[in-house]
């Protein structure tokens, strides 16, 4: 896990049931949804970190101690505040946000284009220093992940 680098995946095998795949593509493309599958398959991705589950302000542990939290980037960009803080009617606390910042290392994902993924992990200090908002928007995009590398398991 290199921060600041951009790795890409391809999820090959999406079903759900009698879903056709394009519907469950669509889903996916929805960080509701996407983020619990995600949580559970980053470890796969990368050994180092230990899914923590439960309601906590993070959602992986690395073996050196660090934490980190899953985020997800979408068509409407990206918010890197507490996950109790974004949703219809919440506001973000910038206090609390910075409070939870300053300990994170933020795994953001692009789903945008799902099934294939872009993941780069962010130091939360410097990220809030960029994007004070704790709001990413989508026009950015590219700031963030590089412009469209192709799927590799490792660094773009």
């Amino acid at each position: 896990m290199i921060l600041d680098h951009t790795y890409c995946f391809n999820i090959d095998n999406v079903s759900f049931g009698n879903l056709p795949k394009e519907t469950v593509i669509d889903l996916f493309r929805d960080g509701r949804i996407s983020s619990a599958f995600l949580e559970e398959h980053i470890p796969l991705w990368y050994p180092k970190l230990k899914r923590v589950i439960g309601n906590k302000d993070h959602d992986h542990i690395g073996k050196d101690g660090r934490y980190y939290d899953a985020k997800n980037f979408t068509k409407n960009g990206l918010k890197f505040c507490p996950s109790s803080q974004i949703g219809a009617g919440r506001k973000i606390n910038k206090e609390k946000a910075a409070e939870s910042a300053n300990k994170l290392i933020y795994i953001l994902c692009d789903i945008v284009e799902f099934p294939s993924i872009r993941i780069v992990f962010k130091n939360g200090v410097l990220l809030m220093k960029h994007y004070p908002s704790f709001t990413i928007p989508y026009k950015d995009r590219s700031n963030i992940f590089g412009e469209n590398p192709q799927p590799t398991k490792k660094p773009c």
